[in-house]
C-alpha cells in the first residue's frame, strides 16, 4: 500500500511486479490500514517507519537497516518557505526555541 504521486509511489509501480499494489489517498492511514490486515506492507521512507513502529505494537519495520534506496529530501526550500510566511518563528515562540532571525 502506498500514498498516490509520491516517491512510495514510483518506486512500488517500477519495483513491484507480482503484487498488487494498492493507492491509498492519505498516508497517515496506511500504517493502521497495515496493522488491520487490510495490505501486507506499506512502502515508506526509514525517517517514518520507527514511528510507525513505536505507536503501533502490531507493526514492524524489518528493512528499517536495508532500505531499497537511499536519498535525500530537500528540506532547504520548505525551512525558507516557513521563515518568510513566519511559521518557523510562531514554532519556536509555540516550543520556547531561542532563534537569531537577523539573519
Amino acid at each position: 500500500m502506498v500514498n498516490p504521486g509520491g516517491l512510495n509511489e514510483k518506486f512500488a509501480n517500477a519495483n513491484i511486479t507480482h503484487a498488487k499494489i494498492i493507492v491509498h489517498p492519505k498516508n497517515e492511514e496506511i500504517p493502521s490500514l497495515i496493522a488491520k490486515g487490510e495490505a501486507d506492507i506499506m512502502i515508506t521512507e526509514i525517517t517514518e517507519a520507527p514511528y510507525y513502529v513505536q505507536t503501533d505494537k502490531r507493526l514492524a519495520a524489518p528493512l528499517l537497516n536495508k532500505p531499497f534506496t537511499r536519498g535525500e529530501i530537500e528540506m532547504n526550500d520548505i525551512i525558507r518557505q516557513i521563515k518568510a510566511d513566519g511559521t518557523l518563528r510562531k514554532l519556536h515562540e509555540k516550543y520556547g526555541l531561542v532563534y537569531d532571525y537577523s539573519s
